[in-house]
């Protein structure tokens, strides 16, 4: 597997490695046993989106020929084999802290995806216009999990132009155990942190320097934005910087030869703290194609922010719609300006 991007080669998404990193640990470590399974496993259907907001976030159980591309779509006519995915991870406030749409072109083995910062002005009818809201919006009223899903999935639509196929979504206590479980993760943390918020019941405190986080610390270094007084405070696409830092060290982790004797504990941490519409014979199958793929990672552009009170990123529709179509677009034909709800004021 490589990793590339405009920017930095280093960039690791959470959800994404959280996924499919586990499924890729165990099949490097169990080789030939994989070879058995991937003779069942073959690429996913694509169904047309059901409109209802309960059915938004599950997904049909058959699945197709290997040599039959997916379903045409409520848009236009579907790239054959190229698949798309929304990956969120979630705090114990149900905000979506880290947000990404990827796409897989499993036929030209390449990977897309594109970080998106939560401060991003979506264009919704509510008052906290923020993707980092949409979950905890969409689960309001009783609708749970699933209205958090559609909420996100269908402010995604109004951002990218087309609804993701599949999602994934973990909790933050995933990924502290998961990090504990390797021992830590070694990462450069720039500056001192100190922040307290104590309606959150978060306390950050790490020192510059060097050092092996565990598991609360690398994600209290993940989360870091605001400081207190006489600290520094980081923009969002700093933020980004520092979780992928931090990603890039726990995926390194997982992949060395002692995970073999951890994948009982990786796969109970998985089962109990990561939501996917993907069965396993799918997460499987996209583990699989995973080996030698390119993978590309971005971060969506925005043009500046808007000050106080409300402080959104705001989106550059044009860099945006660039971006989309040169990467994790599904359809043969572009996505247009008419086709994205983007307020760039």
């Amino acid at each position: 597997m490589k990793f590339k991007n405009a920017s930095s080669a280093e960039k690791l998404l959470f959800s994404f490695l959280i996924t499919f990193g586990i499924v890729i640990a165990v099949m490097a470590v169990a080789g030939g046993v994989y070879a058995a399974i991937g003779a069942l496993s073959r690429p996913p259907v694509i169904r047309t989106h059901v409109e209802s907001e309960e059915n938004d976030s599950e997904r049909a159980e058959s699945l197709i020929d290997a040599d039959t591309p997916p379903a045409t779509s409520d848009t236009g006519e579907r790239k054959p084999l190229f698949y798309t995915f929304l990956f969120f991870a979630i705090d114990s406030g149900n905000n979506a802290d880290v947000i990404i749409v990827g796409a897989f072109d499993t036929q030209n083995n390449q990977a897309y995806a594109i970080n998106i910062p939560r401060d991003t002005r979506i264009d919704v009818p509510r008052d906290l216009r923020k993707p980092v809201a949409s979950y905890a919006v969409g689960r309001a009223g009783g609708r749970g999990h699933v209205g958090g899903v559609a909420q996100m999935l269908s402010d995604m639509q109004n951002l990218f132009g087309f609804r993701p196929d599949y999602y994934v979504s973990v909790n933050e206590q995933a990924f502290i155990r998961i990090v504990d479980s390797v021992g830590g993760v070694t990462v450069n943390v720039p500056f001192n942190m100190r922040y307290d918020d104590p309606i959150q019941n978060l306390h950050i405190n790490i020192s510059a320097g060097t050092q092996t986080l565990n598991g609360r610390n690398a994600l209290h270094f993940a989360r870091y934005r605001r400081g207190n007084s006489g600290y520094r405070t980081i923009t969002d696409y700093e933020r980004i910087e520092n979780q992928q830092q931090v990603i890039r060290a726990l995926f390194d982790q997982l992949m060395t030869p002692s995970t073999i004797t951890r994948i009982p504990e990786l796969a109970g941490i998985y089962n109990e703290f990561v939501n996917t519409s993907l069965n396993l014979r799918e997460q499987l199958w996209f583990a699989n194609q995973l080996r030698g793929t390119e993978i590309h990672f971005y971060t969506l552009p925005t043009g500046g922010t808007s000050g106080a009170p409300g402080w959104y990123e705001l989106p550059d529709r044009d860099a945006i719609l660039e971006l989309i179509n040169s990467t994790v677009n599904p359809f043969t034909q572009d996505i247009t300006a008419e086709m994205v709800s983007i307020i760039e004021e």
